[in-house]
């Protein structure tokens, strides 16, 4: 059975009782309380085994989203076959997560720092496991277009926690040697997710097939991955607790520490924790740096995505009399998800040697600009090699863009709790995941299939142009290396080392 929370909150219950001692003491200086956090701090830091199935855990959930976000653009002719539905229909599969995303971020975030870690991971595969059960009700019939819809309105709500998850996890439960391959590792895990449905999909359904063999192949697919959630919500259930006994490094010990003293908003009185919540929000806006991450964040990230649901459209306005465009496309998208998680394991290495974050940011987003432009320039002169090298390459810079703005949004707004920041986060995301494939589905049914490829070239420009001015404080690592007055280093590695693996 899942453990509570507060059987493994060891290093917080000695925090509250230190601190509380400390603060009793009507005449002790503002030093000495100093003083008293710093002995909590230098408490044993532990790493435990448990990380890494809390990790393989996200991981699989966010592969599980992955593919259920791919899947529908490079069969949308089919779909428009089985379901008797115009093309822009199919792409609602999509929007209306969009949709969910942008409109209940907020409420969402508030809610998850209610219900804790664990709670959050439990309510992200429940709602994985619904949406999916429902999609498969939905394809495995001609009417079931509604069906689709409200599966994936349902998804839309995992989708929110789903993203949230990865700077949570790696912050609460790694210790910082390994922060950045933790963020990484569930990047990949999505590029995998995204590959699979990009490729599988079409290989598996066309639209000479009849009727009947569509949707018994279309309902396979989809119970296989209802199977998998469901195995994913046990997994949650019996595995994930809000957090380990002692914390893994001295980054989070201090975390913790601010926590306590402002108050936990999972354990105020829904007043306290909605005042308190109000002021975090109003802090991250007026915050220059966050705000200028929640937009490079937003704007950056939905690219791929946007080519998941747009490029066969494109292709096939553009490209008239190609053979095989589907199928194409499919494994183009596939060549983009499989470089996107090569991104992914090649930031968080460079990341975590470096400490370069905003140049590595600088250098994924610029390049992934670069990509926007080929495939602009494929479209416009019909070069249709330059199309699909351009979304081969952006896969490569967005899985590397992805990883390092997880890793300096965690920095500029540390210590603030790192759920509600992310989740605050990608209220921007949202947006962007609307306007992309709206604006984009306009612009190639009113203008033509180039003028839909210049918006995501626009965007990438103004997100490198700010990154390029931005010098932004990494807070998070001042923390955990300047524990000590003398200016000595951390003592974390020489207490893990002590401790070993628990």
């Amino acid at each position: 059975m899942g453990v509570p929370a507060e059987n493994v909150t060891e290093f917080e219950e000695k925090t509250q009782s230190t601190l509380t001692v400390a603060n009793n003491n009507d005449g002790v200086a503002e030093e000495d309380q100093q003083q008293e956090e710093e002995d909590v701090i230098s408490m044993k830091l532990g790493v435990y085994a448990r990380r890494w199935v809390i990790l393989t855990i996200s991981c699989v959930a966010i592969f599980l989203r992955g593919f259920n976000q791919s899947c529908y653009g490079p069969i949308n002719s089919v779909f428009v076959k089985f379901l008797g539905i115009h093309p822009w229909q199919v792409d609602w599969f999509i929007l209306t997560q969009s949709v969910v995303f942008l409109s209940m971020s907020l409420p969402m975030s508030w809610l998850t720092s209610r219900l804790g870690f664990r709670q959050s991971y439990l309510l992200m595969t429940s709602t994985l496991l619904l949406g999916f059960a429902l999609t498969t009700i939905g394809v495995s019939m001609p009417t079931g277009y509604i069906s689709i819809i409200v599966g994936q309105t349902v998804m839309g709500f995992s989708n929110i926690i789903s993203w949230s998850i990865p700077p949570p996890t790696a912050a609460i439960w790694f210790p910082t040697v390994e922060v950045a391959t933790a963020v990484a590792l569930q990047v990949v895990g999505r590029g995998i997710g995204e590959s699979v449905g990009s490729v599988l999909t079409p290989e598996i359904v066309n639209v000479r097939q009849s009727m009947g063999v569509i949707g018994f192949r279309l309902t396979w697919i989809f119970i296989t991955f209802t199977l998998i959630a469901a195995i994913l919500t046990v997994c949650v259930y019996f595995f994930v607790v809000d957090a380990p006994p002692l914390p893994p490094s001295e980054a989070q010990a201090k975390a913790i520490i601010q926590k306590v003293k402002t108050g936990d908003l999972q354990k105020q009185s829904f007043t306290e924790a909605l005042k308190q919540y109000k002021q975090v929000i109003k802090e991250l806006f007026t915050d220059p740096y966050f705000v200028a991450v929640w937009f490079v964040f937003g704007a950056v990230n939905p690219v791929l995505r946007n080519n998941s649901v747009l490029l066969s459209s494109v292709l096939h306005t553009k490209f008239v009399g190609q053979t095989q465009l589907n199928s194409k496309a499919g494994l183009v998208l596939m060549g983009g998800w499989i470089t996107y998680t090569i991104g992914g394991f090649i930031a968080g290495p460079l990341i975590t040697k470096t400490k370069k974050f905003r140049e590595v940011v600088l250098f994924s987003v610029a390049f992934e600009c670069v990509t926007c432009l080929v495939i602009l320039l494929g479209v416009k002169f019909s070069v249709l090699v330059c199309v699909y090298v351009g979304v081969v390459a952006q896969g490569l810079f967005l899985g590397m863009a992805n990883t390092s703005l997880f890793e300096i949004l965690i920095e500029v707004t540390y210590p603030k709790p790192t759920m509600l920041v992310t989740m605050v986060n990608i209220i921007g995301m949202g947006i962007f995941r609307l306007m992309y494939p709206i604006i984009g589905r306009v612009l190639l049914s009113n203008i033509g299939a180039t003028a839909s490829t210049s918006f995501p070239f626009a965007l990438t420009f103004i997100s490198s142009v700010i990154f390029l001015i931005m010098r932004p404080p990494y807070k998070r690592m001042q923390a955990d290396t300047g524990g000590s007055k003398d200016g000595t280093d951390s003592e974390q590695m020489k207490l893990l080392t002590a401790n070993g693996s628990k």
